[in-house]
């Protein structure tokens, strides 16, 4: 199994820099990293441009470690500027080698003041994600797209979305993430079936839920109707891993699987549970 190191990875190359975190990924059994930039500002760790982007290239494959995906967190609603600067991103994402770029598509809140309509918003989104699928695919990149937010979280809202950019690009497909769907009161498997055939990278994680109508404390955050939910070491919480993993292996799944161990719990003891409950079902 191809295990990749994605929560943690862009902030330990800020704190540590780039070797020293190579070095960390591949002796916990990692091999490729999901590098994480935001659309909006630079972040620490984040690779500058595509000079930096070629070292960083040659660093982590010293290390035997490949980029499985470059993520950006961005918001596609009326922003010209973040366009441009996913596109830089694109150009940053081939030089690393990465098959496949990640990209937010609406961040904002739908039932903030003034927020735009459900079919407003992601027409606009198709409108500016296909500039940036169109500028991929000339580094022969792959854009995907994951459930998430609220105007694209849930099997039909998001269906909406990828539909339409499946007609008009052909370089576009899913990233398949085991929770995301959960803040939707929905199910990760009815997404994986929904979408199974497009699915070319996964984001593992897995979550408590509570019943409550105040917060539990501390790392939980509200998903719909009463429920609360704690991101916790995969294979602890309620998540359906099992039946997600069941549908990637019979549709014959090649990728990687990245691992969003942002778990209050001991970081390096959720990644060894992680990979080893993974693998029972591969």
């Amino acid at each position: 199994m191809n295990f990749t190191m994605y929560t943690g990875f862009t902030r330990m190359v800020g704190q540590v820099g780039l070797e020293k975190t190579a070095e960390y990924a591949a002796g916990l059994g990692f091999t490729s990293v999901e590098m994480l930039s935001n659309g909006f500002s630079k972040i620490p760790g984040v690779i500058p441009d595509v000079a930096a982007a070629r070292e960083a290239r040659t660093v982590l494959e010293k290390q035997g470690l490949s980029v499985a995906c470059h993520s950006v967190y961005i918001n596609l609603w009326q922003d010209e500027a973040a366009v441009r600067r996913a596109m830089e991103l694109v150009e940053i994402a081939a030089a690393l080698g990465a098959p496949y770029f990640h990209h937010t598509v609406l961040t904002g809140e739908a039932s903030a003041e003034n927020a735009p309509k459900f079919d407003d918003a992601v027409g606009a989104a198709v409108e500016t994600a296909e500039k940036i699928a169109n500028h991929a695919e000339k580094f022969g990149i792959t854009c995907i797209y994951e459930d998430q937010g609220d105007y694209l979280n849930g099997v039909e809202s998001f269906g909406v979305f990828y539909r339409e950019m499946k007609r008009r690009c052909k370089n576009v497909g899913v990233c398949g993430d085991v929770g995301n769907i959960m803040f939707v009161d929905e199910k990760p498997e009815d997404f994986f079936n929904a979408f199974i055939g497009d699915i070319c990278h996964v984001h593992i994680k897995d979550y408590l839920l509570k019943e409550a109508d105040t917060s539990p404390g501390t790392y939980w955050k509200k998903a719909a109707a009463r429920n609360w939910l704690r991101e916790t070491i995969v294979g602890d919480g309620v998540v359906n891993i099992e039946a997600c993993m069941k549908l990637l292996k019979a549709a014959g799944y090649k990728g990687a699987f990245a691992l969003e161990n942002g778990h209050p719990e001991p970081y390096e003891a959720g990644i060894a549970q992680a990979m080893e409950y993974l693998k029972r079902f591969w």
